[in-house]
């Protein structure tokens, strides 16, 4: 039951994802709002990135390799133009979309014994761990909402 409620958490920060990159260009997508800060390139990679471990959680497969994440991981410098190691935009949508459909199938086949097991990350059960992962992912939607608004796209809601 509990992995339902998860997977309805992270079905709500897809919905605002996917709506606000659809108005997004690929020039736009690698515009920084303010010099230092991330683009909405890094911080959708960064998404994607980052659920590698909440995918490895439900029993899914990442969708690229940890030597692909490298430019999108924490710490990594902003980017603001392409280069060899910089997805495109269209690509990393599609990346979104396939990690968002193996989060939610595994988090739906998860029952609650297992959400109470330990995660391995720290002395955290799965259910605390995938909801640390769910507010993560939730501050950067933030972000990728602002910069997107900063650039003259509308701010994206929950659709009714």
């Amino acid at each position: 039951m509990y992995g339902l409620y998860l997977a309805r958490s992270f079905a709500y920060t897809a919905d605002i994802i996917s709506q606000q990159l659809s108005e997004i260009s690929r020039e736009d997508s690698l515009r920084q709002p303010i010099a230092g800060e991330h683009s909405i390139n890094w911080l959708t990679g960064h998404i994607i990135s980052s659920r590698s471990t909440p995918l490895k959680y439900v029993g899914a497969d990442p969708v690229w390799p940890d030597a692909a994440r490298d430019r999108y991981r924490d710490g990594s410098p902003p980017i603001t133009a392409p280069d060899a190691r910089v997805l495109e935009l269209a690509a990393l949508i599609r990346l979104f979309e396939r990690s968002q459909d193996r989060l939610i199938a595994g988090l739906e086949s998860l029952s609650d014994a297992e959400l109470t097991q330990p995660s391995g990350y720290g002395r955290h059960t799965l259910a605390e761990s995938l909801l640390y992962f769910h507010f993560h992912e939730s501050c950067h939607v933030g972000q990728l909402t602002m910069v997107a608004e900063s650039l003259g796209s509308k701010a994206k809601y929950l659709s009714s």
